[in-house]
């Protein structure tokens, strides 16, 4: 390759690096602002494409203070390739989705409050809404202890393995894990999954009329 093809292909790669950060940070911002996760829990990630580059949220980091500065690039593997902070301690976690699901390039972590607590009680979400069962279809509960260890990063595996289209999985007493095509759609499918967990659970606590 020349050295024009070179500069070439580098100025491709930080283009589609710096649209990954802008969307995650978009998206952040917004899971931030409508309360879907407060302060420094969570995460987001995106894959450059065509890439085995992933930028990711840094642990410790608020949704509501995510910049393109303070983002970390990492390989698939899990090595630092830009930035000056640590990423999220969910990393391995969001790598064993990325590795398993190649044509997932987005994933957002949160802390839903209605998803945790249908988690404790159900084996899965239940989709009641229409909308719910057209955009995200089945939401199971993974029952693993644990924040992105080996023992989650084989449950998640497996998982995956055994629901190959799954667009969301809700981790028992941790939170939504919700993948899309972008950082972006599964920020929205996480919105989702939080708004049928609060049906879900508004819908149980009511007992059904009596009939005459």
């Amino acid at each position: 390759m020349t050295a024009t093809g070179r500069r070439g292909h580098g100025s491709r790669l930080n283009t589609a690096t710096r649209r990954v950060k802008d969307e995650l940070v978009k998206s952040a911002r917004r899971a931030y602002e409508i309360g879907l996760q407060t302060g420094d829990g969570g995460n987001l990630s995106g894959r450059v494409t065509g890439t085995d580059l992933i930028v990711i949220k840094a642990s410790g980091v608020s949704f509501g203070e995510c910049t393109p500065d303070n983002l970390v690039t990492v390989n698939l593997q899990g090595e630092i390739v830009h930035g000056e902070r640590v990423p999220s301690r969910e990393l391995f976690t969001h790598l064993a989705i990325y590795t398993a699901r190649p044509e997932i390039l987005g994933i957002c972590h949160c802390h839903g409050p209605w998803s945790i607590a249908c988690a404790e009680f159900y084996p899965q979400i239940r989709c009641i809404s229409l909308h719910a069962r057209s955009k995200i279809g089945p939401i199971p509960v993974l029952k693993v202890a644990g924040h992105g260890d080996l023992k989650v990063k084989k449950a998640v595996e497996a998982l995956l393995a055994k629901c190959p289209g799954l667009k969301a999985f809700v981790q028992a007493r941790h939170g939504i894990f919700a993948i899309a095509e972008s950082v972006i759609r599964a920020e929205h499918h996480a919105e989702l999954v939080e708004e049928t967990a609060q049906i879900a659970w508004l819908v149980a606590m009511r007992k059904p009329p009596q009939v005459s």
